[in-house]
């Protein structure tokens, strides 16, 4: 199938909302924790040679598909037109408000409604598995860390330099995992093999952008981990990081079929946090947050957002439908 200018800036545009919004889960911390540490371009070299790599194995080992073979399910349309740009157009508008929405389910259900069923499964799936896990975590023994050792170490600056070590392993590992999963809402706009020039092209845009994300610092998304407990702590950020990592390691093997990370996102901090609250606290109190929210409105609030994502996506699959249907006849 013939590229057109319609599939370029459909990757485009999904290249920078996937960018603006899912990527903010996985190199928030590091971001802001490295912001007056580490120079910029130390960082961005980090981050795009880890993204060059996993680029360059999708590519290699899946027929020149950089989407590691996610998008069996979904197949590009005969006729592609101008109605497929807008899915990321509404991913960009939501990442303003801040919202923390799903990429996967706006743009792949796009191109087959049918498939929003099994999606939603998918990733409600691992909501539950890393809700699990991150509640079995630190229900065991993170908590005693954050609570007896993190806390009261805080401005310890001998831990850093080990910390910060751990951190940058940690960020590596998933930001890759996370590349895995989510390629797939970039490549969907173009042909499930692509030729050496247009990897090429491909990886230098989707470099760039991540080059801009580290120089703003951030965005919106930030907001949705600053509600929860001890997330500021470097040491807190990089185990959940890891136990990030590992959710969706666990999940890629156990199916080649995309999924929401954001979902896998909020359900890790969200078994963290009912995990913490209850350690810490007696079952009187453990829905009290001692920065004045509480802990089924930070845990709603947070779910409520993401499903905001998932109505919108569910309107924009049956609703774009006439429309391409208009505009191939």
């Amino acid at each position: 199938m013939d590229v057109n200018i319609w599939m370029v800036l459909g990757f485009l545009l999904a290249a920078c909302s996937v960018v603006a919004n899912d990527s903010l889960q996985t190199l928030g911390t590091y971001i802001s924790s490295n912001r007056a540490r580490t120079p910029r371009w130390i960082q961005m070299s980090f981050i795009c040679t880890i993204t060059l790599v996993v680029l360059g194995l999708g590519w290699s080992m899946n027929n020149g598909d950089p989407a590691w073979g996610r998008l069996e399910h979904f197949p590009l349309p005969e006729t592609f037109t101008w109605v497929y740009v807008l899915p990321p157009l509404a991913v960009l508008a939501l990442t303003a408000w801040g919202a923390p929405v799903s990429t996967s389910f706006l743009v792949l259900t796009s191109f087959v409604p049918n498939n929003i069923g099994k999606l939603l499964q998918s990733s409600l799936s691992g909501y539950v598995l890393a809700f699990g896990l991150g509640w079995t975590v630190w229900w065991l023994g993170m908590w005693m860390l954050e609570r007896w050792v993190f806390r009261r170490t805080r401005d310890h600056k001998e831990f850093n330099a080990i910390w910060y070590g751990l951190q940058w392993c940690s960020t590596g590992f998933l930001w890759s995992m996370w590349m895995v999963q989510d390629l797939a809402n970039i490549f969907v706009y173009l042909p499930r093999s692509l030729g050496m020039l247009p990897m090429v092209l491909c990886s230098v845009i989707l470099c760039i952008g991540l080059c801009l994300l580290v120089v703003i610092g951030g965005g919106p998304i930030q907001g949705v981990l600053s509600s929860k407990t001890n997330m500021a702590d470097l040491r807190s950020a990089t185990v959940i990081d890891f136990t990030f990592g590992l959710c969706l390691l666990i999940k890629a093997g156990l199916s080649s079929f995309p999924l929401s990370t954001t979902w896998v996102f909020l359900g890790l901090i969200g078994g963290r946090e009912v995990a913490l609250r209850f350690k810490e606290k007696s079952l009187d109190e453990v829905f009290t947050n001692r920065n004045g929210g509480e802990l089924h409105q930070i845990i709603g609030n947070d779910i409520g957002k993401a499903s905001v994502g998932v109505l919108v996506s569910v309107l924009f699959a049956l609703g774009l439908q006439p429309l391409i249907a208009w505009s191939t006849g």
